[in-house]
């Protein structure tokens, strides 16, 4: 399956395919925020991954700040490439908060954060309060998850 990558407006970057899309926004040098929407079947191959390739050459070690609420679940290849891309990429990232309200998901995040053997460095938030906060201390300009989400899938 194929995919599209394009550049909004605002400067976000959207990969998107018929049932999933991932958007990143960079509010500063270094930090990183991604929203995924859908199921990733794995048509995007290591693209998400790619897309972070130039901010971690750049400004490594980044916060990485990932958005699941609408993400509807990940094949077993996408959840090992991912454990894989924080079990390689450990050195060049600060931290990593994840924020999802779906108990799978949830329990997805966590799997995953185990299996890299990254410790504290990946955080999953089941609430977007403290996730919020810790993306305000990043990047205070950031404008906030509802007006994130108003960028669409």
């Amino acid at each position: 399956m194929s995919f599209k990558r394009e550049t909004l407006e605002d400067g976000a970057v959207r990969l998107s395919s018929e049932r999933c899309s991932f958007t990143y926004l960079r509010p500063r040098p270094g930090v990183v925020f991604m929203r995924i929407v859908g199921t990733d079947k794995g048509e995007f191959g290591t693209a998400p991954m790619d897309e972070l390739r130039e901010d971690i050459s750049r400004y490594s070690p980044i916060e990485l700040f990932i958005e699941m609420d609408e993400i509807t679940g990940a094949n077993l290849p996408v959840q090992e490439a991912w454990t894989a891309w924080f079990s390689t990429h450990r050195p060049a990232l600060k931290s990593v908060s994840i924020l999802t309200r779906n108990k799978f998901m949830h329990f997805t995040a966590e799997v995953v954060k185990f299996f890299s053997r990254t410790g504290e460095l990946i955080r999953v938030y089941l609430e977007p309060r403290p996730f919020e906060e810790a993306l305000e201390r990043a990047a205070p300009d950031f404008p906030g998850l509802d007006a994130a989400r108003k960028l669409g899938p």
